[in-house]
């Protein structure tokens, strides 16, 4: 009999979740491109399981901050994770003394979206084409600068893989996330970035920057007229990002199971239509045990990919 009741209540409460709230930690500031994902993610969450979900910017420490927080939480499904790529399988092999290693402190349970950058340069710098780009800072090696995430981050990430695959040195600049990076661009305070392609649309229609390549493997179709960066001379050069939801290490499989369910039913209806006009790739139809697997892949790439262009960063 009392086993009988431990397992009706095990059911009831699996049934319950989300008894409250669900919160949705991001790893940067408001305006990047994770905002772009996180918050319409957010809302088309709600009607689905039958809570509000809080989308909370915890930036610093190319997600360290964030991490923390999460990890830190009661392990029920409430609090959870809306990570990117760099801080989760590329600054592992990047920053020395991680003090939270992601592939063992937390669990993917879903992708979002994958996407490409869009190379982002201030009207003010005397380059037209990635190759004047690359020209200038072969001319004064480190003191044509770029905004990032964070150290470690995907775009930080992005500007050492050029430097390596062009001679080219660029100094790196950190900010809090990319909204704080791309204000830096248009105000000159450096001189170019690595922005999400959707990101970057509007911040043309400004006239203070100018984009003068993407980094997919093909033209985006929100920038037909940009050529990518190896059509723009930089040969099987590529970078981008990804987006997802992770739960702390010991929270309940049903809970993380009934979110991943929830994030596949809004990337399979309007949502996911939204990301794709946006240029973004949705994850549709991506189970729980895929992502892992994606994860597990990325982090492998990142290592081969990072020991060959030799990076290594001191917190």
């Amino acid at each position: 009999m009392l086993a009988g009741a431990a397992l009706l209540t095990s059911a009831g409460s699996a049934q319950a979740f989300p008894e409250r709230p669900v919160t949705l930690v991001q790893q940067f500031a408001p305006g990047g491109g994770s905002d772009i994902v996180a918050r319409p993610l957010g809302q088309a969450l709600v009607d689905i399981i039958g809570q509000p979900v809080l989308v909370d910017n915890r930036p610093g420490a190319n997600g360290a901050i964030a991490n923390q927080f999460v990890v830190s939480a009661r392990p029920d499904g409430h609090t959870l994770l809306f990570a990117a790529a760099g801080p989760m399988t590329a600054a592992p092999h990047m920053i020395e003394n991680l003090r939270i290693d992601p592939m063992t402190a937390f669990v993917p349970v879903a992708l979002a979206v994958r996407t490409s950058y869009a190379i982002v340069v201030n009207d003010t710098v005397s380059a037209a084409t990635l190759a004047d780009l690359l020209a200038l800072a072969r001319r004064m090696p480190e003191r044509i600068t770029y905004g990032t995430s964070g150290v470690g981050g995907a775009p930080h990430l992005a500007g050492e893989m050029l430097s390596a695959a062009t001679g080219a040195r660029f100094q790196a600049v950190a900010y809090r996330g990319m909204g704080p990076a791309v204000t830096a661009v248009l105000s000159g305070e450096v001189n170019f970035a690595f922005v999400d392609t959707p990101a970057a649309v509007p911040l043309l229609s400004t006239g203070r920057v100018r984009a003068l390549a993407v980094t997919s493997a093909s033209r985006s179709p929100l920038l037909p007229n940009v050529p990518t960066a190896e059509e723009a001379g930089v040969p099987g050069y590529q970078s981008g990002t990804w987006y997802g939801v992770f739960a702390p290490r010991g929270t309940p499989e049903p809970a993380m199971q009934r979110i991943h369910t929830a994030v596949s039913t809004a990337l399979g209806g309007e949502l996911g239509r939204r990301f794709t006009e946006q240029g973004m790739e949705p994850a549709i139809g991506m189970t729980q045990e895929q992502f892992a697997t994606f994860v597990r892949d990325d982090h492998a790439r990142m290592r081969d990919i990072i020991g060959r262009a030799g990076i290594r960063i001191t917190e």
